[in-house]
Order: C-alpha cells, then structure tokens, then sequence
C-alpha cells in the first residue's frame, strides 16, 4: 500500500467525490498550508515591524482557538470509530511488545477487514462535520441517539473509555485495563498469579474446557453446595401446626363454596353467549378453591365449553381453540364488569387472566376441559381421606414459603401426596377406580378416561383414619423424607398405578392400549420420561406434570425436603 502525501492528495487524485473534497477541506488545522500573504518572493525584502509581529501572533493565536474549537466540536461515530481506535492501539501495542508473527489467519481476518473498509466507503457514506456552535453540538449529542440509534462520543471521551480484558485460557481471569498488560500476559505465557502448583494446570496454563465440561463442572458444584432452607420455611416447620391448620383450613374450607361464584357464572355467561348465538355456553369451574386447599391469594380456575366440546382433546391448543380465545379477550377487554390481567396464548393451555370487579376474584379463564377432570378426582379423594387435605394445605404453604412454585405447582404438590398416601395403603390407585367402568359408562376427553367410580373407602378395604396433630406431623415428616431420598433417575411418581419402584425404563410397556394407541399415532405427544423430575397425571396420561423441574431446581427441592424431614423429626 503507498501513502501519498497530504499535500499532493487531492491534486494527483483524478477522480474523486465532491462530499469527501468538502469534508477534508474543512479541516485545515490537519493539513498545514499557507496564505496568501506569507507568500512572498525569496529574494524580496520583508519589513518587519512590532506591528506585524503583533498582528500575526493574535492571527495565528486566533486560528489555534478556532483549531481547538474545532476539534471539540467534531463528534466521532460510537461504536464504529471506538472499535477502530481499540484495533489500532492493539496493533501498534503488539507491534512494539512482541516479535512481529503473522499467520495465515490473522492474514485473512486483516484481509477482510481491509476488503470491509472498501466496501463501506464504496457505499458514499455520510460524513460527520463540525457544529457552528456549542449549543448546536450539544443537541446533536442529545438527539442523535434519538433517530438513528446511534450514539456520538467527542473524542476527548476516548480515555475515559476503559475496557477490562480477560483471558479464557486462565478461566476468564482478568489480566488488566488496557492492551499492554493484556499483551504482556500472553506474551509471558499465562503466568500463573498463583504461586502453589495446580495439578490441573499443564506448564503453568489451564487446559480449556469444552462447553460441556463447563456445564458438568456447574452441575458438580452446585450438587455439592447444599441449599439452604428459607427463614420463612423454617419458621412454618418450627411453629406449632395447630395454628396454622385453624387459619389456612377454615378458609380453604369456606372457598370450596360461595356465592360471589354463582355471580361470576351468571356474569360470564351474559358476557360471552352474545358473541356465540349458535353454540351453547356452559361454565365449569375447578382448581385449588374448589377442591380445598385454597387460599385468598388463590385464583378461581374457569372452562368455557363454548360449542360442546368437553370431550374433545387437543395436546396444544388448535387454531379454532385460539380465535375463540381472541373473541373472549375482545370481550373481556371491552366490558366494564371485567378487568383483563394477562393473556397467555404460548401455554400448552392457553388462558386468560381477568378480574370479576364485583366480587373482586382473580379468574383463569381457560378451553380445556382436563382441568375440570383433575379437580374432581382431586376433590373425592380429599374428601374420602381427610388427611390428604390436611397435608396438601400444609405443604402448598411450604412450596410458596420455599420460593419453588415457579417450577413446582400445587397440583404436582398434590400428586405426590397423593403417590405417597398410595405406598402407605391409605388412597386407591387412580387405575383401580378406572377399571370397575364399562365401555357405556366411561366419559372419555379424547383418548383419555376422564370420569371414574366413587366408591367409599370401605368398599375399597381402605382404612379412614382419624386426624390427629400428631398424625399429620409424623405423616409430614416421612413425606419429606421420602421425597428426599426418591431416586427421580430410575422411577416415576405415578398416581395413576399407585405402586413403588416403577422404573422408568420400562414404564411406557405397562400403559393401558388408549395411551399406547395415542402414542403410535402422535409420536411427538407421548410423555416426557427423560426429564429430571417425572410426576404422570393420572387422567392425561402423556402429561409429565413436572416437566419444568431442572436438575438445579430437583437439587434445591431435595435439599429443601431433606432439611425440613430433620426439622420435623426434632421437633
């Protein structure tokens, strides 16, 4: 590359743009020239009198100030001309530090660098030119971020600029604030700032981690480091049960029925059967309020049947399911009665968050009828063994307390009681009640069976047993225990058979035909098994209601179960 003199530039330049001729002729301060009346013959006499030296000194005196004035005016372009300005200072520092090296791929990245600085300037890009006054750059500065998103430093702000370099070799240890030190470090060959030998190091230098390795080594201290149990956990744990139970399970008791529910059926049935004139409406409700472990907190879970179709299964929500949606949040959106939250079309149950502005109740407005299906079961074995509520009230105060709800949901809570009062011989398998219902009597949502016999316990040879403090408390403490040493690897928790040690590995072989049919034909919906954490939905059979848990949130929630199993014990 030759580099033509500055003052010979523009003259020997045949061709050139009339904006860059006008850019650099602004800047006269860079190019030092001469005027007309310092040229003067060589052999002429020149009268030099303390006037013109006077006269010159304030002109030059002046053109310095407008040099400077310039120059604190000019703005430069971040981040284009900052990157540009690191990169040289890089070279130059390399350069002067270490013996010149050039390989062939530092050949081609300077290659293209060059080949990108032509293909940008052959795009006639705009100049940045000096500002008449100060107020007028300082506008430009506020505003520039404003149109074109691009934000303006003046140069003097360069060195207030700093960047921390870290080296990845060395595990992102930070090696200084500016290229030279980063230079002598790699020139040094990653020396080692600690002074005791590491026998992962090889010759003084750490060998890098693939992104896998990394992942294991976080999986492997975080395994170790054991989360500790919340305050508030804690004090639930330590605080006398009897208490908390006369709070929480009168309220819990008095949501599974009242009368502002009744206004809230009336009001959405008046609010939506308009829209849909042909199709029959009907609301169901269900959740935590209706089957009795509720809270004031809690929100009161709806399925719209608009059009008959309880009995229909979608494994995520289908384009009809979602226009009847968007027509209920226009409504909602558009009645005084109703104050729309959220709406969440994403969820594998897409719903919508409102508030009934009477009665004040927080709803889940939904198109899914399993959820109606779920509460029911929920709801008799709650009622068939008192002991279930009493534990499920407890240990969804315990979940909200230890901050695991994001990952965890009551209802998954409630399965697993479920599952453990089924080892214990207190609950019957969800399939034993199943079993008993002739083709004509099963109410099937899709291939699932949604309905199932309610027998008394008596009939099932189960023993209701009395409710005791003490009772709940030993009961409690073996839950936690159980699920503290559960080996989630190996074996799924599973209502639906109610048994102990079913592996995982052949769990999919011992399904009913509905499930197995189901997934022969929608193999991308069967269930997840090769999560962290599996917990079956006893009526939707391909659901892992626990597919959220990562392996970080099954270590917090073990951790969690082992500390409070203790606490139990003590107390």
């Amino acid at each position: 590359m030759r580099i033509e003199d500055v003052n010979t530039f523009w003259t020997d330049k045949a061709v050139y743009n009339n904006a860059e001729r006008i850019f650099y002729e602004g800047f006269k301060f860079s190019i030092p020239t001469r005027s007309n009346e310092d040229v003067r013959p060589v052999n002429a006499a020149v009268k030099t009198t303390k006037k013109s030296k006077k006269r010159k000194a304030m002109a030059e005196n002046q053109q310095h100030q407008q040099q400077q004035q310039q120059q604190k005016s000019l703005l430069y372009l971040n981040p284009l001309t900052l990157e540009a300005n690191f990169f040289l200072e890089t070279l130059e520092c390399v350069s002067r530090q270490s013996q010149v090296q050039l390989d062939p791929h530092l050949a081609h990245l300077l290659e293209r660098i060059v080949v990108g600085i032509e293909n940008y300037l052959d795009k006639k890009p705009t100049y940045i030119v000096p500002k008449e006054t100060t107020q007028q750059v300082a506008n430009e500065q506020s505003t520039a971020t404003v149109g074109g998103s691009v934000a303006f430093v003046p140069p003097n702000e360069f060195a207030k600029i700093k960047r921390t370099f870290n080296c990845t070799a060395c595990t992102h240890r930070i090696v200084g604030t500016t290229i030279a030190k980063a230079v002598a470090h790699l020139a040094e060959q990653h020396p080692n700032p600690n002074p005791n030998p590491n026998p992962n190091t090889i010759n003084g230098q750490r060998p890098a981690q693939t992104r896998q390795e990394k992942k294991l080594a976080e999986v492997e201290a975080r395994s170790k480091n054991t989360m500790q149990l919340p305050k508030k956990a804690k004090a639930l744990v330590s605080s006398d049960i009897t208490c908390m139970f006369k709070d929480k399970y009168q309220v819990a008791d008095k949501l599974k029925v009242m009368t502002e529910y009744d206004d809230i059926e009336k009001d959405l049935c008046k609010l939506i059967a308009p829209s849909f004139a042909n199709q029959p409406v009907r609301i169901y409700k269900f959740g935590s309020r209706i089957t009795g472990i509720g809270s004031c907190s809690s929100d009161l879970d709806v399925f719209v049947d608009i059009g008959n179709k309880f009995h229909k299964f979608e494994h995520r929500a289908s384009k009809e399911t979602i226009s009847k949606l968007r027509v209920l949040r226009g409504l909602f959106s558009a009645s005084k009665e109703w104050r729309i939250i959220n709406v969440i079309e994403q969820a594998r149950v897409p719903i919508i968050k409102t508030c009934h502005l009477s009665s004040g109740i927080e709803c889940d407005i939904c198109l899914n009828s399993l959820g109606f299906c779920n509460t029911n079961l929920l709801k008799y074995l709650l009622e068939a063994q008192p002991l279930v509520q009493y534990m499920c009230i407890y240990v969804k105060t315990w979940l909200e307390r230890c901050k695991l709800t994001e990952q965890i949901s009551t209802y998954s809570m409630a399965l697993m009681v479920i599952y453990f009062l089924q080892l214990k011989q207190l609950l019957p398998a969800i399939a034993l009640l199943q079993v008993d219902e002739s083709s004509s009597a099963k109410q099937c949502v899709g291939p699932w069976v949604a309905n199932f016999t309610q027998k008394s316990l008596n009939d099932l040879k189960i023993k209701q047993i009395e409710v005791t403090v003490s009772l709940i408390k030993e009961n409690m403490k073996e839950l936690f225990k159980f699920y503290a040493t559960f080996n989630y690897e190996r074996f799924v928790v599973s209502p639906f058979f109610g048994q102990q040690n079913i592996q995982i590995s052949n769990y999919e072989k011992s399904m009913p035909k509905r499930y197995l049919e189901y997934a022969c034909q929608n193999p991308e919906s069967v269930l997840q098994l090769r999560k962290p954490m599996v917990v079956q939905d006893p009526i939707q059979l391909n659901h892992n209601v626990t597919k959220a848990v990562t392996k970080n949130g099954l270590q917090t929630f073990v951790d969690y179960c082992a500390q409070t199993a203790a606490l139990l014990a003590d107390s």
